[in-house]
């Protein structure tokens, strides 16, 4: 397999599809939140036994994803009933899913439904305009740098290969809201990391990564945000520390946990400052 973007399912992206075991976003991620032994645990190339999860829960957005970015609203099953109690309901939504298929109740069906119309028509407004129609959803970007290989998935391209639209559904899309979950969640380094594929596939250095941030409740509201230049430093600085890890992990095949040495704790600011609140309470009840 050449580098290169390609229209791969979701099954075979996840599987790993590169000549050799290839880094991705959540695996880069693992790598910095935990150890390269957890890395090698979820990676599906590196364990044998490894068995990817499947949440089978209904999320509003995982299938607004479905409908809005993938244009498969053939894979979504209603299912018409009031809950799953029922047995005629259980059976329906269990062939669904051995179909492959996504199953919701007639109710959330129109909810995802609303959700979709909500984000399309906010879209249309924006600079972004009509890239939900236009743009490639779910394509598969695989690179190479030295020997090691790299994969991404990105929501949606548009057609020229300049945005890459990331779709995130939450509970609030409230700008100052999103902004401070962008570094807890590994936002920076997706953006960073996504963009670095596209750039290097297509011999380019100007691909910007936008979020599109919609809210789970009615009116389903939106928000664009996409990363400043320092803010892109801070997720580069991420990326180049994960690929470091990869690369040692991957050419020594060792894959070490957490350090084997005792690490002395020191108190955080907030532990300190609670110390001396809980002692001034007790000088004064005393």
């Amino acid at each position: 397999m050449n580098p290169g973007i390609f229209n791969l399912t979701a099954e075979q992206y996840h599987a790993d599809p590169a000549p050799t075991p290839s880094l991705s976003n959540s695996i880069a991620n693992i790598l910095l939140d935990q150890s390269p032994l957890h890395a090698w645990m979820a990676h599906p190339r590196l364990n044998p036994n490894y068995e990817r999860e499947v949440n089978n829960n209904f999320d509003l957005g995982s299938a607004a994803h479905l409908m809005l970015l993938e244009r498969r609203e053939d894979k979504i099953v209603r299912v018409q009933a009031d809950d799953w109690r029922t047995k005629a309901a259980k059976e329906a939504r269990d062939t669904a899913r051995a179909n492959g298929q996504y199953p919701v109740l007639e109710r959330q069906y129109a909810d995802i439904v609303n959700m979709c119309t909500a984000a399309q028509d906010y879209l249309l407004t924006t600079e972004l305009g009509d890239m939900l129609a236009t743009g490639l959803a779910e394509q598969t970007v695989m690179w190479q740098e030295g020997d090691l290989w790299y994969r991404s998935r990105p929501d949606m391209l548009s057609l020229d290969g300049r945005v890459i639209l990331d779709y995130k559904s939450t509970s609030s899309a409230a700008p100052d809201f999103v902004s401070k979950q962008i570094g807890r969640m590994g936002y920076d380094l997706q953006s960073e990391f996504y963009t670095r594929g596209v750039n290097t596939v297509r011999k380019m250095e100007d691909a910007v990564f936008v979020f599109l941030f919609q809210e789970i409740t009615p009116p389903y509201a939106c928000s664009l945000m996409s990363l400043d230049n320092t803010f892109r430093e801070v997720g580069k600085l991420k990326l180049k520390r994960a690929m470091q890890l990869w690369e040692t992990s991957i050419t020594t095949d060792k894959w070490p946990g957490y350090t084997n040495k005792i690490l002395y704790v020191a108190p955080k600011p907030w532990d300190a400052a609670e110390m001396e609140a809980t002692k001034d309470q007790q000088e004064e009840e005393a």
